[in-house]
């Protein structure tokens, strides 16, 4: 009975902790595409993880991993469910410094970006962050 129980949970719980490697693995490329600012994150590699808010999510990976080379503690993303504003696309970086995460933004080429690239630390975690720039369609379809 336990083993069918798990057998349904889906694969990100509620908080959005990945619980399924197989599925992050899956979600990875995309994710860290999204964020580095490549390209925008289609809302089908989000099927099946519960948002913690409309069009907001939090996934904490399944195994470490990084973008632009830096090492990420978690994703915050956010697309608007109603495609009326951008698309965000956050990582938390692990044990850097803000100054450190800037010099690795200006080695990353900013040319054939989808959005805005920024780092900022609002409080003691550095973020990573691509804002899509809106053109006035469905972001993230």
């Amino acid at each position: 009975m336990k083993a069918l129980l798990l057998a349904a949970m889906p694969v990100v719980l509620m908080d959005g902790n990945t619980t399924d490697i197989d599925r992050w693995l899956r979600i990875e490329p995309a994710i860290v595409a999204a964020v580095e600012c490549r390209q925008a994150l289609p809302m089908r590699v989000l099927e099946g993880i519960a948002p913690n808010a409309p069009g907001s999510w939090a996934l904490t990976p399944a195994r470490s991993f990084t973008v632009f080379g830096l090492p990420v503690k978690r994703i915050e993303l956010f697309i608007d469910p109603d495609g009326e504003l951008s698309a965000s696309y956050t990582a938390v970086i692990e044990k850097r410094s803000l100054e450190r995460v800037r010099e690795q933004l200006k080695l990353a080429s900013q040319r054939g970006r989808i959005g805005q690239l920024s780092a900022d630390q609002p409080s003691a975690e550095v973020l990573v962050s691509c804002t899509e720039v809106w053109q006035g369609q469905n972001v993230g379809q």
